[in-house]
């Protein structure tokens, strides 16, 4: 795979991940899944595995010029998705093709088997010279509660997280999250109610939508997709949950740094040299709302206002027509819409 292209278009981090092991290191021998939620990686394979991952990263730094920062071995190990004989089962069950090219997301590992592999995998990449530019990270869950074995709601995992995130000096990422595309603004406000409530609780320092661009056939509800791209000859078919996502992307850059707010339905951002402060406000309700915005810690010297809403409007660049009176804006929200506030700051 050629990955110049991405990194012409400013691609800057990579990371090489596994859905699974080669369907002959698991002991269901199928990458598909195994037998009633158990470990699926054969031990006898456990140095094997280690080697095959880290030889990959190893062929493409030298022979690509490429360079992962990461390489995670689990996809979604505890999510109870992966089964021999559950979800397409007829894919692990007949011919020697079946068995390696069977459908599959991850694979079914136990905790005890990931510590073990984490520590080959490390040590493989220590071996091989790789360790100061490529580490390991783990593990690409598909719930919180994999990653946590906690009694808790929601929300009290994900501070768990940040903390051990924090305490542990690691990079904790939300990568992955996933909805339905619809043609109202009903599934960007429940991207954005997600991206708040992320950002509040677990604290990334990034949050990935995967599926912003896939296909998802016909456009209809229950995709989860913001934008549907079927193949080169045809037109992207754009969906409102792909601008909602871009109120915030086009606008909180990275290296921008969040800031405290104290609205749970608007998230802050500065860039690096805090010339510039970005507010993405989301009105969740069915009815239009004032909303008093103070920005009086700030010395604004102009803004700009863009929004995405069911009134035929897509990152729409709005009149400024607002004044910001004794640090106080004062601004009207049509029901069920993201506004984006783009503010220059004098240092």
């Amino acid at each position: 795979m050629d990955f110049t292209c991405c990194e012409g278009r400013g691609a800057d981090i990579f990371e090489a991940f596994a859905n699974s092991p080669p369907y002959w290191m698991t002991n269901s021998n199928c990458s598909f899944g195994g037998q009633n939620n158990t470990n699926n990686l054969n031990s006898d394979y456990y140095d094997k595995f280690a080697d095959y991952l880290t030889e990959v990263v190893k062929w493409y730094k030298e022979e690509q010029g490429l360079t992962f920062r990461t390489l995670e071995p689990f996809n979604e190990p505890t999510t109870g998705f992966w089964h021999e004989f559950g979800m397409n089962a007829q894919f692990c069950l007949y011919t020697e093709v079946d068995r390696i090219v069977g459908p599959q997301e991850g694979c079914t590992y136990s905790y005890l088997a990931m510590t073990e592999v984490i520590a080959k995998v490390g040590a493989y990449l220590n071996n091989k010279d790789l360790l100061n530019t490529t580490s390991v990270s783990i593990a690409d869950e598909g719930l919180f509660e994999g990653e946590i074995i906690s009694i808790a709601t929601i929300s009290t995992l994900k501070q768990i997280l940040f903390d051990m995130a924090k305490n542990d000096g690691r990079r904790l990422w939300m990568s992955e999250w996933g909805s339905w595309s619809s043609k109202d603004m009903s599934a960007s406000i429940i991207l954005s109610e997600q991206i708040l409530n992320d950002m509040r609780n677990l604290k990334p320092i990034a949050w990935s939508y995967w599926q912003v661009i896939e296909h998802a056939p016909n456009g209809t509800y229950g995709n989860d997709y913001g934008a549907d791209f079927s193949n080169s000859t045809t037109s992207l078919d754009i969906r409102l949950s792909f601008y909602g996502f871009a109120q915030y992307t086009k606008f909180i850059r990275p290296g921008y740094q969040i800031i405290s707010s104290d609205d749970g339905d608007t998230l802050a951002a500065q860039d690096a040299s805090k010339k510039t402060l970005v507010l993405v406000c989301t009105n969740k309700n069915n009815a239009s709302d004032v909303w008093n915005i103070n920005v009086s810690k700030f010395n604004i010297s102009s803004f700009n206002t863009y929004r995405t809403s069911n009134d035929n409007e897509t990152l729409k660049l709005l009149p400024n027509t607002w004044i910001i009176t004794d640090g106080i804006l004062t601004y009207e929200s049509p029901a069920n819409s993201i506004t984006t506030w783009v503010f220059n700051v004098i240092q």
